[in-house]
């Protein structure tokens, strides 16, 4: 994978488990494998640590930074004040931030 997730500043209890959306410079810089990969590696950590910070940093070897950013916790979706189309993270260039 050409994007290595950076290791997390804070824990957390987000579960990245809403919508996936990317900016348009991500549809358009980055192939739909990569932004899969991405998408499959913050699950697989999400389910081995039950839960992470809400804000995700992965790096390319060029020096390249994307944000993952989760919208809810789990706590948020379990209280069940807020809807389905809440629940979404955002993948973006750190300098579309």
């Amino acid at each position: 994978m050409k994007w290595k997730r950076r290791p997390q500043e804070q824990e957390g209890t987000y579960m990245f488990s809403g919508s996936l959306f990317v900016t348009q410079t991500i549809m358009k810089k980055l192939t739909p494998i990569e932004i899969s990969e991405i998408s499959d590696d913050i699950l697989k950590f999400v389910q081995e640590k039950n839960g992470v910070d809400y804000f995700q940093v992965y790096e390319d070897d060029e020096g390249q930074k994307l944000y993952l950013i989760d919208e809810l916790n789990r706590e948020m979706i379990e209280s069940g004040q807020y809807e389905a189309k809440d629940n979404h993270c955002t993948l973006l260039f750190s300098w579309e931030y």
